[in-house]
């Protein structure tokens, strides 16, 4: 590299203008990328979290860089398809939590129990520990107050448990669906 500053400048903006040159791509349009892969990140590493809309998160990536580059993004199609997939994720989330509980014998008391105990676990310290056990806690005292014994309670509780891995495993692999479409988008 140059000793002297003008050299420098001048080797820098080389190495720039080739970089630019071999990808095609310009400095803002690298900002934009990198912007959307942080929120992808952010947006993968809450999906796996219960109730966190971490599939939101990555879906506004998408639409930030859509905003922000225009025509140099992906097209509106994509948008729409990864919205779609995105609403997708969030409903099965919610669902499936209701859909294991039930599966396992839960009562409607036991189901909203559940769905109150995800509720409140989302805000008690530590949130990671309590997002799982608040609705098995939930759904066991659903049931207790619906007249059925702690056994069937505790199913309950357990189905509650099965529902909520499918929905983190549906949740967490539509994210990644959604951030391979937007690259796929991109390519195109």
């Amino acid at each position: 590299m140059p000793k002297d500053r003008s050299s420098r400048h001048i080797f820098r903006l080389s190495v720039s203008l080739r970089c630019s040159q071999i990808t095609g791509m310009t400095w803002i349009e690298y900002t934009a990328l990198g912007v959307s892969c942080m929120i992808f990140m952010l947006g993968l590493a809450t999906s796996l979290l219960p109730v966190v809309p971490g599939s939101l998160i990555v879906w506004l990536g998408v639409i930030i860089h859509k905003l922000w580059m225009g025509d140099a993004s992906v097209a509106w199609k994509i948008v729409i398809l990864t919205g779609v997939l995105t609403l997708i994720g969030q409903l099965a989330d919610i669902v499936m939590g209701v859909w294991g509980a039930r599966r396992f014998g839960a009562s409607w008391k036991g189901t909203l129990g559940a769905l109150l105990g995800a509720l409140v676990g989302f805000f008690l310290p530590p949130p990671l520990f309590w997002l799982i056990v608040g609705p098995v806690i939930g759904a066991v005292i659903g049931e207790l107050v619906a007249g059925r014994t702690f056994k069937a309670g505790s199913k309950a509780g357990f189905g509650t448990v099965v529902g909520s891995i499918v929905a983190f495993a549906m949740k967490f692999g539509l994210s990644v669906c959604v951030v391979g479409l937007f690259f796929l988008g991109l390519a195109l």
